[in-house]
């Protein structure tokens, strides 16, 4: 299975492979799946203060505001103020809930960039996103579902993986899709890998409901908002994708 591979916001697609090799090299070993990584269409300057975790340039992202004219409206610098509420929901809707920058442009032409990239390079019948990467997985995958209702379009896409993720934007409203507002899912396999001391996990859990949970896989690595690399893990993680890959294909059991 080929997989198209979305890095984080302020990540490229260089850093990506970086980050995804051990999971890359457990999957490849076997011809389980192959990798395309691109980066993210906007330049980007990391948030101050985080000039130092994002490592060296270039940064890219997927999404940015319309209106450039400022930080705090930033819906990437809200993080830095992470919220706790009851329900994965509720922290997202506390997150978001004043004075965020509209993203609909930048949005639409992320998923044209991501439409082309798939006619151009594809067949991709896999997706991998992390962080905000896994955000704009999920909204393409809606976009998929969209075009499928309303011009016949046979998605690609069968199964995504997802580390760290935020919910999607409804591609018709762009607001952020949560599970206690909305009858809108993504309805193929999914696997959600998540970090149980990641202090957004809240995050990853909001997107975990808004998948059909009778196909979606919950993996959790033990450690924060960054991807595995232990070999255990990796071993087990390997198992747990090959075994999505073959539900959403329709392959048999070995």
């Amino acid at each position: 299975m080929k997989f198209l591979c979305l890095p984080g916001a302020y990540g490229s697609a260089e850093k990506f492979k970086v980050q995804l090799a051990p999971l890359v090299n457990e999957l490849t070993g076997d011809n389980s799946a192959e990798f395309h990584f691109i980066d993210g269409p906007c330049e980007a300057i990391p948030p101050k203060g985080f000039e130092d975790f994002f490592g060296k340039p270039p940064y890219y992202r997927f999404i940015e505001p319309d209106d450039k004219t400022g930080d705090e409206t930033d819906p990437l610098s809200r993080i830095r103020d992470f919220p706790e509420c009851d329900t994965p929901e509720e922290t997202m809707r506390e997150l978001m809930k004043e004075g965020v920058a509209s993203c609909i442009l930048s949005t639409i032409k992320a998923i044209q960039y991501l439409f082309k990239i798939m006619e151009e390079e594809g067949p991709f019948e896999g997706i991998i996103g992390y962080s905000e990467g896994a955000t704009v997985a999920g909204t393409l995958l809606l976009a998929e579902q969209r075009r499928k209702q309303y011009e016949g379009y046979e998605p690609m896409i069968k199964c995504a993986i997802f580390f760290a993720g935020w919910p999607p934007l409804d591609p018709q409203t762009f607001a952020m899709v949560l599970s206690d507002e909305t009858d809108v899912m993504i309805d193929i396999h999914t696997c959600h890998i998540i970090g149980s001391l990641d202090p957004y996990v809240g995050g990853s859990l909001a997107l975990y409901n808004t998948c059909d949970t009778d196909i979606a896989y919950m993996f959790d690595h033990g450690k924060g908002h960054t991807l595995p690399r232990d070999a255990a893990v990796i071993k087990e993680l390997g198992d747990v994708v090959r075994n999505m890959i073959k539900e959403s294909t329709g392959a048999e059991e070995d």
